[in-house]
């Protein structure tokens, strides 16, 4: 299967929708709204999962996070920075480039031979509507030891922001819950989550935000 999965969901595809039609300009609030609504089509999101377990499986035991990323800002995102305070990715990182509409998947496992748990970070980065760059912060920890708490953060900031907070934002990592939800203080917002014990799933949804279609658009 090949990583990311999806067909990407561009101006294109959304003008052949029934419901823009008759709408002259496609923008990128038009595609972000479109990548929300087919976010599982095709079971693309399936495939992403099946994915990272088929990786798990050539893993084998070991605390391993399943980690998703899913694209909807209406445009490419790429793959900035890394950040892996314990464990490493096994065999391939997230692909380098997403598009509006993919999913991405890897799974970060362990070190090797040592007991410790998967506590990495990964950012994003994509530009909104007006134009404005920004990083999407997508970070997950399971410690080795299950009586610590299991947590999922994100944070949207400015190009290359991150670089220089990766202490404050390993802290913030381990006092957040299983879910996290940001907005940026203009276009963007994005929401993770995590679940399991020493193999959880890790979801995170990166997104432009938008207003719904009117009703008569389907009629």
């Amino acid at each position: 299967m090949a990583n990311p999965f999806g067909v990407p969901i561009t101006e294109q595809t959304v003008k052949q929708l029934s419901y823009y039609l008759d709408q002259p300009v496609i923008t990128q609030v038009d595609c972000a709204r479109e990548a929300m609504r087919f976010i599982h089509a095709d079971g693309k999101n399936l495939d992403a999962l099946d994915y990272a377990w088929a990786l798990k499986r050539r893993y084998g035991n070991g605390v391993s996070t399943l980690v998703l990323v899913y694209n909807a800002t209406g445009g490419r995102v790429t793959l900035e920075q890394r950040q892996d305070w314990v464990g490493r990715v096994f065999d391939v990182d997230a692909p380098r480039t997403l598009q509006n509409g993919q999913w991405a998947a890897f799974l970060h496992v362990k070190p090797p031979v040592l007991a410790q748990g998967s506590q990495a970070a990964r950012v994003f980065r994509g530009t909104d509507v007006d134009g404005r760059t920004r990083d999407f912060l997508v970070a997950w920890s399971i410690p080795w030891n299950t009586n610590n708490r299991t947590s999922a953060y994100t944070e949207i900031g400015a190009q290359n922001y991150f670089q220089s907070r990766w202490s404050s934002m390993r802290t913030k990592l381990e006092n957040a819950g299983t879910i996290t939800r940001a907005k940026d203080v203009g276009r963007f917002s994005s929401t993770i989550s995590i679940g399991g014990f020493t193999t959880s799933e890790c979801i995170a949804v990166l997104q432009h935000q938008f207003e719904p279609l009117p009703a008569e658009r389907f009629d």
